[in-house]
């Protein structure tokens, strides 16, 4: 059995290590976008259940912490992604796929600084009141944008890894108009879900205070 196995690793080395990184990339992927859809969820509780408690605002900084974390390892995938491709395939650094799943994780990344140093202190401020009470239009717009951005750009990565028609056709401008596009569309649909809530009674909150009302 021994020989088999090191025969193995020495006949494919560049093999064994592209599977071993794509089980790393998978597990950020999974860590990520499982941890972001819980969090989604929480939030939407939020919207409907009153008021928010601390051991909510716990569990809500717990998941953001695996979500980071899936992000780490997807940051460390992607490196390791580019160095086999550097050593074994180097024309797949020309697929416009790769570059365009490296900026959307930018993007995450971005995102997720913001939701660590804006949004999670609005949260904890709110603490014994509604989601949204006393918070001013653009500090509500600003919770659904960055929410929005985390929710739907997690999913991105692993469409466009389900989709190897797309290597070395699509350029990745393309696919970031589409992705820029699809966020758009549901930033959109999120603040109007969020307005259809606070209509009907749905949303449980204090009234808005206009955006001069805080400092």
């Amino acid at each position: 059995m021994r020989p088999i196995i090191y025969s193995i690793l020495i006949a494919e080395p560049g093999s064994l290590l592209k599977s071993a990184i794509k089980v790393l990339h998978l597990l950020g992927i999974i860590l990520g976008l499982g941890a972001a859809t819980v969090l989604d969820l929480v939030i939407v509780k939020f919207l409907v259940s009153g008021k928010i408690k601390a051991d909510q605002i716990a569990i809500v900084k717990f998941v953001t912490g695996i979500v980071s974390a899936g992000l780490a390892v997807l940051w460390l995938s992607g490196i390791l992604y580019l160095v086999h491709y550097a050593a074994f395939d180097p024309a797949k650094l020309w697929n416009q796929k790769v570059w365009a799943k490296i900026a959307i994780v930018g993007v995450l990344t971005i995102n997720g600084y913001f939701i660590h140093h804006t949004v999670m202190p609005l949260l904890e401020k709110q603490i014994g009141r509604s989601l949204f009470a006393g918070l001013s239009r653009k500090q509500v717009a600003m919770m659904l944008v960055f929410g929005t951005v985390s929710a739907t750009s997690w999913y991105v990565p692993l469409i466009l890894g389900a989709m190897p028609h797309f290597n070395f056709i699509v350029p990745a401008p393309r696919l970031l108009v589409a992705y820029a596009i699809i966020l758009g569309i549901a930033i959109a649909a999120t603040h109007g879900m969020v307005g259809a809530l606070r209509r009907n009674g749905g949303a449980p909150e204090a009234q808005l205070q206009p955006a001069t009302a805080r400092s």
